[in-house]
């Protein structure tokens, strides 16, 4: 499955995202700013995904899924994503613009999740067919939520 989410202005300060899957539009939002609480209808249904910072993130609704950062003793971060009987780990850095999704068992890359940069960044992923439509839209919202929290991370030290 492929999924982009893309962001026009809709006013002073705010920015509309628009995801779509495999060329559908599946759900959208308007925000001013991240927001650790959103209800988001997808496909029809609504679901509630949470943010608690970068370190836990969960989908509730008709699917349910948890991304968890876990301990890894390799240098790079990583999350735990769970769906049901799905299970895949999601390394890369919020500095960067890539994380891959690889197969918890094997190790294999299965999929990935990427940002353009610009002043209107897109994102996208390329994500397992089994992999189900709000599930796909929860991993594409906790991405982009890592990516902004570390880039404002970045330039507060900065400062």
């Amino acid at each position: 499955m492929q999924l982009r989410a893309g962001s026009t202005s809709s006013g002073l300060l705010r920015a509309r995202y628009e995801v779509t899957a495999d060329g559908r539009v599946v759900t959208g939002w308007t925000a001013r700013t991240p927001q650790a609480h959103r209800e988001l209808v997808v496909d029809g249904a609504t679901y509630v995904l949470d943010a608690h910072g970068v370190a836990r993130f969960s989908l509730e609704g008709g699917v349910r899924a948890h991304l968890r950062r876990t301990v890894d003793p390799r240098p790079r971060t990583s999350w735990t994503l769970e769906a049901g009987a799905l299970a895949y780990r999601m390394t890369g850095s919020g500095l960067g613009r890539r994380f891959t999704l690889a197969d918890v068992d094997g190790g294999a890359e299965v999929g990935a999740v990427w940002r353009t940069t610009g002043l209107r960044p897109s994102y996208g992923a390329e994500l397992p067919d089994e992999v189900p439509v709000p599930v796909g839209v929860f991993v594409l919202w906790a991405a982009m939520a890592i990516w902004r929290a570390t880039v404002t991370a970045a330039a507060t030290a900065v400062r």
